[in-house]
Order: structure tokens, then C-alpha cells, then sequence
């Protein structure tokens, strides 16, 4: 095993930043896909286009939701076997995860296309945004087996000790598509078609990139056709491990339908508007704590599978302090200039009226994300995946849903946009619970190895005394 793919060894926080910052960019350009859209259609084409463009954002949900499934569910597994040197498995991991995304995004493709007019309407489409979200929606459908593949390779690449790299995959799409946002969107002014069209060539082109590494045997993974199979243990692991975060985007998807819902009850389409701008804002405080997550991910689940309890909780511990002082520096510059960066997606004067006040009650307890999505990513790490399911679920659907339609009826509007720090406040009490009787069991573990390994020694030295004094008994014998 080389040195670079040995996380027992090495200063903690330096692997912590050598995986976090890559995975932190890799994500942050994924997600430029959608804000890069927003901005160009929102200073080009309108606050309509820019509302079409919300109204499909459900749909950018859908598509990487089965994406990070299989790549957090098959990055973990890769590593986890990866720590007890089962390289067949972790091969196996790879696999299965590959043939898992091609199936669902093609099968999620066809779904797309086959119900547009209903999907369409599920999303909350006005009679003003219909044409312009059907243009989009229909082009961008066509992306999801690349966005998928996208994903699988940039984790693996990653866990595989290339965070440069896996962040490349990605990045090689988003510069791609701001360069073709420019020529179609504010060149040509072809509006929200051409910001589709930006974003499926950037998809293929990152898809592309990724396959090249992964199946030119530039990293870990070692292919051949015998491991190029549908392992069914092993991909119903993947499944289990990368759940949460399928609810995660699901749940984030369903949130953006009942969002817009309810503003476009209270405040119709420059209101749904606004929520692509918080959406797209949120993106900035979310990504790099899952970014930190993900690179903190084959550190925790290489160590936890390897028996290094006391490494694991250090890990966790610095990369939380991290996260959170990143999370904190955002939330300070929503909180500052609120106006100037809803400016950035055109901030017509009724955009900005409802906007700035939007944007800071949204983001009111932002800081306390960088602990919760460690804390997430940290359960699916170490192969429990229920705990970040009960939290995502409570934080996403049980405790946000009822806000978003209770709130209203007290403070009109302005409720919706407390939902969401209401429920995250709510998702970190909880957190915190879960983290600390993991802890607890863990310092129980480490005490027990401790004990075995005291008796070990204690057991050697009896050994030793006893050779000792059978060879001073046979020293003596051969005097007399």
C-alpha cells in the first residue's frame, strides 16, 4: 500500500485539508452548474426565465440524488475494504457502483421524458414559466447519466489518495459550462435553452474525463472484465451506506416543490425568484461542509475499520472546526451584504424588496451546518447508515415540511423563510445526541483494547520470567 493511501499515519489535519479543500472545490464547481445558469438567465433573460429556472431546480435534485448514492455508498465500501486489504471487494465496490448509476439515471431519463407535463406541474409550473421551465427541463434530462457517472468518478478518484484530480472531473464540466453560458446564453441569447445545452455538454465532457481515469487504470481501481459485474451484496451495501444521502437530494427536491408552493401562494413568481436565489446562495454555505465531509469520509472509515478509535475522533473534531469556521465566514457575508448578492441575479427593485430580508432570516443559524453535515457524513463513514437517515429525514422532511406551512399562518411570508434555521436547530440537538453516544461507545472499545493489550504485555513478561528462571534452574544444574 503506498504512503498516500495509508490514512492510519500522517499529521491528522494535514490529511484533513489535502482531501477536504479538493472535494470542498469539487463540489462548490458542481454547483456552479445550476447558479452559473441562474446568474447569466437572471442579468439576460428576466426574472421569468430566472423563476423557470426555480421551478426545474427540483429536477438537478432527482438526478444527483441516485448519483450520490452510489458514489458515497461505493466510495465508503471501496475504503472500508480498503482498510482490512480486501482489494477484490474494493474493486467489486467500484463495479457495482458504475452498473448501479447507469441503471438509474437511464431509468430515471426515460421517466423524465416519458411525464414531463406531470413532473412539470408536481413542480409547481405557472402559466407564465411553463414554456420557458418545458425547454429547459427537457434538455437537462438528457444530462442525468452523465451527471451520475460524474459524481461516481470524482469520489473514487478521490478516496483512491487523487483529491486534485477527482476535483478535476467536475471542474473540467463547470468551466465548460460558463464558458458556453457566456456564448448561449449572453452571446447568442438564446436564454434558458442555451443555459441547458451549457450544462449537458459540461456533464459529457466531465463523464468523459472520469472514464478516462478510472477505466485507463490511472488510480486504485483495477479493472478487468471479470470484476465489471453486478454484485449483489455488495450493491445492496452501497445502497444502505449512500441512502442518506439520497434522501438527502430527494428530500431537497420535494423541500423546492413545497417551497414553491407556498411562496407562489404568498407571493407569486418574483417570490419563487427569490428562493432561486437562496437556494443558489445555500449551495455556497452547504458544499463546503460537504466538502469536508466527503474528505474527511475515507479518513474516518479507514482508521474506524482499522481499530483506530482515538484517530477517528480527532479526525472528526478538527474537521467540525474547520467546517464551522467556514460555515461562520459565509453566514457573515450573507448577513452583511445581502443586497449586493442577490444583485448578482439581476436584483430588479421588488427582487431586492422581498429578497435581503428572505436571505438573512434563511441563513440565521447557518453556522451550526458545518457540525450537522459532519456529523451526517460521519455515520454513513463508519458503515451506519440509519443514524444519517434519521437526521437528514428530520432536518429535510419531518421538522421543515410542518414549519413551512404552519409559520406562514403566524408571520405570512417571512415564515417560510424561518422554516429552515427553525429545523436545522432542530437537526443539531439531535446531532449532538447521536455523536455523543457514538463517542461514548467508542471510548468504551479503545478502553477494552487498551485492557487486552495490558494483559497481552502483562502475559509476555510472565513468559519471559518463567524462560528466565527455567535457564538460571539450568545454569544451576550444569554447575553442580
Amino acid at each position: 500500500m503506498s504512503n498516500n493511501s495509508d490514512f492510519s499515519q500522517g499529521n491528522i489535519f494535514s490529511l484533513i485539508l489535502k482531501f477536504s479543500i479538493p472535494a470542498a472545490a469539487s463540489l462548490l464547481i458542481a454547483a456552479l452548474y445550476n447558479i452559473v445558469d441562474r446568474i447569466f438567465v437572471g442579468n439576460f433573460s428576466g426574472n421569468t426565465a430566472l423563476a423557470a429556472l426555480s421551478i426545474c431546480f427540483p429536477l438537478s435534485f432527482l438526478m444527483i440524488a441516485f448519483g450520490l448514492m452510489c458514489s458515497a455508498g461505493g466510495s465508503t465500501l471501496f475504503t472500508l475494504f480498503r482498510g482490512k486489504q480486501e482489494e477484490k471487494k474494493a474493486n467489486s465496490a467500484f463495479s457495482s457502483a458504475f452498473i448501479l448509476i447507469l441503471i438509474f439515471e437511464l431509468f430515471l431519463t426515460i421517466i423524465l421524458l416519458l411525464f414531463s407535463d406531470t413532473f412539470l406541474t408536481i413542480f409547481g409550473v405557472t402559466e407564465t414559466t411553463y414554456d420557458l421551465a418545458m425547454q429547459y427541463y427537457k434538455i437537462v434530462s438528457f444530462g442525468c447519466v452523465f451527471q451520475g457517472l460524474t459524481l461516481v468518478y470524482c469520489d473514487f478518484v478521490r478516496v483512491c489518495g487523487k483529491p486534485i484530480t477527482g476535483m478535476m472531473v467536475t471542474g473540467i464540466g463547470a468551466i465548460t459550462n460558463i464558458i458556453l453560458d457566456a456564448l448561449f446564453v449572453a452571446g447568442f441569447n438564446w436564454g434558458v435553452k442555451g443555459a441547458a445545452l451549457a450544462t449537458v455538454i459540461g456533464q459529457i465532457i466531465s463523464a468523459l474525463y472520469g472514464t478516462y481515469l478510472l477505466f485507463g487504470n490511472k488510480t486504485l481501481v483495477k479493472i478487468s472484465r471479470a470484476i465489471i459485474k453486478l454484485d449483489k451484496n455488495i450493491s445492496i451495501k452501497i445502497i444502505k451506506c449512500g441512502f442518506a444521502f439520497w434522501i438527502a437530494q430527494i428530500a431537497m427536491g420535494f423541500i423546492s416543490l413545497v417551497y414553491n408552493s407556498q411562496l407562489g401562494k404568498y407571493g407569486g413568481d418574483i417570490a419563487i425568484s427569490v428562493y432561486a436565489v437562496i437556494a443558489s446562495i445555500m449551495t455556497f454555505v452547504i458544499m463546503p461542509a460537504s466538502g469536508i465531509s466527503q474528505g474527511i469520509q475515507p479518513l474516518i472509515g479507514y482508521n474506524y475499520s482499522a481499530g483506530n478509535g482515538n484517530r477517528v475522533k480527532r479526525i472528526f473534531w478538527l474537521g467540525t472546526v474547520l467546517s464551522v469556521a467556514i460555515t461562520t465566514l459565509i453566514w457573515g457575508i450573507t448577513e452583511l451584504w445581502p443586497d449586493m448578492i442577490i444583485r448578482m441575479f439581476g436584483g430588479e427593485p421588488k427582487l431586492l424588496q422581498i429578497g435581503v430580508s428572505a436571505l438573512r432570516m434563511n441563513f440565521m443559524i447557518a453556522p451550526v451546518l458545518g457540525f450537522v453535515m459532519l456529523a451526517t457524513t460521519f455515520f454513513q463513514s463508519i458503515g451506519k447508515p440509519a443514524q444519517s437517515s434519521i437526521i437528514t429525514l428530520v432536518r429535510q422532511v419531518a421538522a421543515l415540511i410542518p414549519l413551512i406551512y404552519i409559520l406562514p399562518y403566524y408571520f405570512q411570508m417571512q415564515g417560510i423563510f424561518l422554516a429552515q434555521p427553525v429545523s436545522d436547530f432542530i437537526a443539531t440537538v439531535l446531532s449532538i445526541i447521536f455523536i455523543i453516544k457514538e463517542f461514548k461507545e467508542i471510548k468504551e472499545i479503545e478502553e477494552i483494547k487498551e485492557i487486552e493489550e495490558i494483559k497481552e504485555i502483562e502475559e509476555i513478561k510472565e513468559i519471559e520470567e518463567i524462560k528466565e528462571l527455567e535457564e538460571r534452574k539450568e545454569l544451576e544444574e550444569i554447575k553442580e
